[in-house]
């Protein structure tokens, strides 16, 4: 059985608060100076719904893996749902443990492996219950972006 925690809340400091906050208003400004109204409106209401997404997360998410699935916060997934599994290396570092789900839309789900997860026993483990996906090695040019952005 293996057990970790993943501090989800304030992972991003005030500078890229101030960063993406003038990146927005530049974009509103633009919008409706261009005459894009919509665009203004869309990226007002992703702003709104990302901050209340933001302030509304839990402190930390507690990941379950043990012989009858893996449990993330209280949400359950058993095996027989799991297609398959891989573990996410970035530069020689497990990084990510990714499900990819049977079941359609989003199907995928990364969970942030911590130095306390000994990632080779995680996936032995594992290995037992669900097969190992090959095409997911290494993060690919945008996932590490999107890490670098904290987005």
């Amino acid at each position: 059985m293996f057990s970790w925690n993943i501090a989800t809340h304030n992972t991003k400091g005030a500078g890229w608060y101030t960063t993406a906050g003038i990146f927005a208003l530049a974009f509103i400004i633009w919008g409706i100076f261009v005459g894009l109204y919509v665009l203004s409106m869309v990226v007002f209401i992703f702003v709104g719904v990302y901050l209340l997404m933001e302030n509304n997360a839990p402190e930390n998410t507690e990941i379950i893996v043990d012989e009858n699935g893996v449990n993330i916060n209280g949400g359950f997934y058993d095996y027989p749902s799991i297609e398959e599994f891989s573990i996410v290396y970035d530069n020689r570092k497990p990084i990510l443990l990714r499900l990819s789900l049977k079941k359609r839309g989003l199907n995928t789900i990364d969970i942030d492996l911590t130095q306390d997860v000994n990632s080779y026993e995680l996936r032995a483990f594992l290995l037992g219950y669900i097969q190992e996906s090959e095409k997911w090695g290494e993060l690919t040019s945008n996932e590490r972006l999107m890490r670098y952005l904290k987005i």
